[in-house]
């Protein structure tokens, strides 16, 4: 009798047992950036046992991202509790919160010691009408990297220059020398097709704004004017060559390109010419490569920039927001996760808590031992804020339809922006209609 009541008391503690770890939640975060993922999975232990949960970590393609989540929650189905999704392009964030696909964060963040650290420079490109939508994964400060040997070839000093303006007028002598008609280096690449990549980072130190605060377009500015005019005059300068994704390692390496404005996940093209050596692909190394933070726009300027990126946030709909509020702050700013993410990628954390850490002033070999971490920081300190908003990415559009027309001279850089800002008013009009 004794051991048919032990049994059955064994059975109910294991019973009990099962429908405890049977009651743990299930969250479900949707990621389209395998390389954080990884990083998710192998914290995934320690994540779960802090909030007593099953975290399930899928990979959404990025194509389908935005689909598959209207998608879920058309159907109220399979909706995930979080998502990271990309900054750019994002179309998930609108600055009326019935029309956004994620829900306003602010009631969270406003209370939040640990969100208090966050650069607002960052958490700027996820604020919609003053509505937070998201929590800002990296920093991605933009950094310049130079061919130090091929400028002071030429006599100057990159690391002494000041000012957008002196770089341009110093690139004459880098691009003085010619072979067959066109320069044999060139001081930075550009896409030369409007608001993107070069244009795009400098853009953000001038402080001219393409849409106010309550995401209204302002192409006509006089600060926006006086930035494309003189974009074009530095382009006149010879000082650009194009934009090469594929071919950019070895325009660093054989000294056509002698240097570049460059986000932290970009700066690993340098690494062949720097080291000799990236991955299997060896050259002969001939020069010394430097970083420093960007020359300013105007004197007492921002420093730095930024380009990319992706952030959390949670979709309508999801049960108990303030708790998965906490997981994904924890996910994204847990301190000694942090450093652990920089050491792996040396991609800057928008914590700023961290950075006085002694591994983000480890000398940098590619750099003569200057540390990358140091330069990253002390720019990304003075990183401005860009106003976003519904139009932002769609005006981005606008602006390089008339690029090319101002570029080439067949209409007024006055008359071109006040065709993109007809096209812009008229999407803002139609978007307050809507």
């Amino acid at each position: 009798m004794r051991r048919a009541l032990l049994a059955l008391a064994v059975l109910a503690v294991a019973g009990f047992a099962g429908d405890a770890q049977a009651a743990k939640r299930k969250v479900v975060l949707w990621s389209f950036a395998q390389n954080n993922v990884d990083e998710y999975v192998a914290r995934k232990a320690d994540i779960e046992k802090k909030f007593d949960i099953e975290l399930d970590i899928q990979v959404v393609p990025q194509d389908g991202f935005v689909q598959k989540l209207q998608a879920a929650m058309k159907a109220k189905e399979g909706v995930p509790d979080a998502v990271e999704w990309m900054i750019e392009n994002n179309r998930i964030l609108n600055a009326d919160v019935k029309k956004s696909a994620v829900i306003p964060l602010n009631k969270f963040t406003e209370k939040s010691a640990a969100f208090k650290n966050v650069l607002p420079g960052r958490v700027a490109w996820v604020t919609y009408g003053g509505n937070v939508y998201g929590l800002p994964h990296d920093v991605h400060p933009v950094v310049l990297i130079y061919n130090d040997t091929l400028w002071k070839s030429v006599g100057v000093d990159v690391a002494k220059i000041e000012t957008w303006d002196e770089f341009f007028e110093a690139s004459k002598k880098l691009t003085a020398e010619k072979k067959d008609g066109k320069s044999v280096h060139y001081a930075l690449p550009s896409g030369n097709d409007g608001l993107g990549n070069t244009m795009f980072m400098i853009w953000q130190q001038t402080g001219a704004q393409i849409l106010d605060k309550n995401g209204a377009p302002t192409f006509t500015s006089p600060e926006f004017k006086e930035y494309v005019t003189k974009w074009f005059d530095w382009y006149k300068t010879g000082a650009f060559t194009a934009w090469d994704w594929g071919n950019f390692k070895a325009l660093l390496a054989n000294g056509t390109l002698a240097s570049y404005t460059s986000p932290d996940w970009w700066v690993p093209q340098v690494t062949l010419a720097a080291t000799g050596q990236d991955g299997d692909s060896k050259v002969e190394k001939k020069y010394e490569f430097k970083v420093r933070p960007l020359p300013v726009y105007k004197k007492g300027g921002p420093t730095s920039s930024s380009w990319g990126g992706s952030f959390m946030a949670i979709p309508k709909g999801t049960k108990d927001a303030a708790t998965i509020y906490k997981i994904i702050e924890y996910i994204q700013y847990d301190q000694s996760a942090l450093k652990v993410r920089w050491e792996k990628t040396s991609m800057l954390p928008p914590f700023a808590e961290v950075w006085s850490d002694p591994m983000f002033q480890k000398p940098d070999p590619r750099f003569g031992g200057q540390s990358l971490g140091e330069v990253m920081v002390t720019g990304a300190k003075t990183m401005p804020k860009v106003n976003s908003g519904d139009i932002f990415w769609d005006v981005l559009n606008d602006f390089s339809e008339q690029y090319t027309e101002m570029a080439t001279g067949k209409v007024t850089v006055e008359d071109g922006l006040k065709k993109v800002q007809e096209k812009a008013q008229a999407r803002y009009a139609a978007l307050k209609k809507s």
